[in-house]
């Protein structure tokens, strides 16, 4: 089996904070945990020390949208239904609403009642952009009927774009030269696929089980790479947490707020993708040992998969539960993004792209696959055309 480098280093080139936000301790299960008690020391020790300026981290010219503050306040006639249980997806609001400017990191937009309740500028440009086009694939929009699997290859299609945008935006741009500014506007990059997979509700219809499983590899490769680069070591394993790293992920913290968040919403999109079929990747088992550390360290929870959560808790349970029964070393894959892309790329050709993008199809095109023409035609002349 191949197994996944975690040996990448991080490189940190940024002053220390002297911000350091603490919180209460909140513990899911009743058990002391002996890692938690020596966290906590260090985190106390770390925000003693701190006395270096705090720098604010900016994006690259091209992750930003032209904007003024008057863009970003919420529409009057907004209110919080409080007949909503669950909280509504980010992807069916950030077209319409931009949400108000964090008070702390103007780089981030604050959401209410949405799953991801934080997105950052970067993410938000990006998932528009990918999400414009969805009602583009979809042949009911044009009251137009194609073949049962068009909209699913026309989501899988907005994916791939999605995956291509960040390998030739990021790490293919920079190429040896990727930085920890760079791999922060990647990871708000992978932020934007997140959103897009949440959006993408028919793509796992696609008739082709090999292709499906393959695409699943290419994102999975995609998390993972980028964890890799911008977290410890020490977040993989068992291996303790170095003062050092504690002030990496403190200030790491800082400069993507919504991290958890994040990982919360890959983990359960995982699930749900991991379970249709066999399972072909040991993606989320990463991220389950990622965001349970990070639970531990950051926010001071210790998770117990043994114990049953409170409702609310119940897809992130089962997503970690899920995760947690698979092996890191399941599968004979490589967890790195570019191979798995360039992988994918020579066994389907003609990667992304916008075949299925009716809105850039002619009129006449079109009109051969409206519904209302096919009532008039020979049998057997509308198929010939597809």
């Amino acid at each position: 089996m191949t197994k996944r480098p975690f040996n990448t280093e991080n490189k940190e080139n940024e002053p220390e904070s002297n911000s350091i936000p603490t919180k209460k301790a909140k513990t899911i299960d009743s058990h002391n945990e002996p890692e938690l008690n020596s966290i906590l020391k260090k985190t106390a020790k770390i925000n003693d020390s701190q006395n270096e300026p705090e720098q604010e981290f900016t994006t690259d010219d091209e992750d930003r949208e032209s904007y003024n503050e008057s863009d970003f306040s919420q529409g009057d006639n907004e209110s919080e239904d409080s007949e909503i249980i669950r909280p509504l997806p980010i992807s069916s609001l950030i077209e319409r609403h931009d949400g108000a400017i964090h008070p702390d990191n103007k780089q981030y937009y604050i959401y209410t009642n949405t799953d991801l309740m934080m997105i950052s500028h970067t993410a938000r440009f990006w998932s528009r952009k990918y999400l414009k086009i969805f009602p583009h694939v979809d042949p009911d929009t044009y009251d137009m009927y194609i073949h049962n699997d068009f909209i699913c290859y026309g989501e899988l299609e907005i994916i791939e774009n999605c995956l291509v945008d960040i390998a030739k935006g990021t790490y293919m741009k920079h190429k040896d030269q990727m930085n920890m500014t760079n791999y922060i506007t990647t990871f708000r990059r992978v932020e934007a696929l997140t959103v897009v997979l949440q959006r993408s509700e028919n793509f796992t219809g696609i008739d082709d089980g090999q292709r499906f499983h393959a695409i699943i590899r290419v994102i999975g490769a995609c998390y993972v790479t980028i964890l890799v680069n911008l977290l410890p070591k020490s977040m993989f394993d068992n291996t303790p947490i170095t003062d050092d790293h504690m002030r990496k992920l403190i200030k790491f913290s800082q400069q993507i707020p919504n991290f958890k968040q994040v990982i919360k919403q890959a983990l359960i999109l995982g699930h749900m993708l991991l379970s249709i079929g066999s399972i072909v990747s040991a993606y989320t088992t990463v991220l389950q040992t990622v965001y349970c550390k990070w639970s531990l360290i950051m926010d001071q929870i210790t998770i117990d998969l043994n114990k049953k959560h409170d409702e609310e808790d119940e897809e992130i349970w089962q997503a970690l539960k899920y995760a947690s029964g698979i092996s890191k070393h399941a599968f004979k894959e490589s967890f790195n993004f570019l191979k798995e892309l360039d992988l994918y790329t020579k066994a389907y050709p003609g990667l992304g792209g916008h075949s299925h993008d009716i809105s850039k199809w002619s009129k006449t095109r079109r009109s051969a696959f409206l519904s209302d023409s096919m009532d008039d035609e020979p049998v057997g002349s509308f198929w010939s055309r597809l």
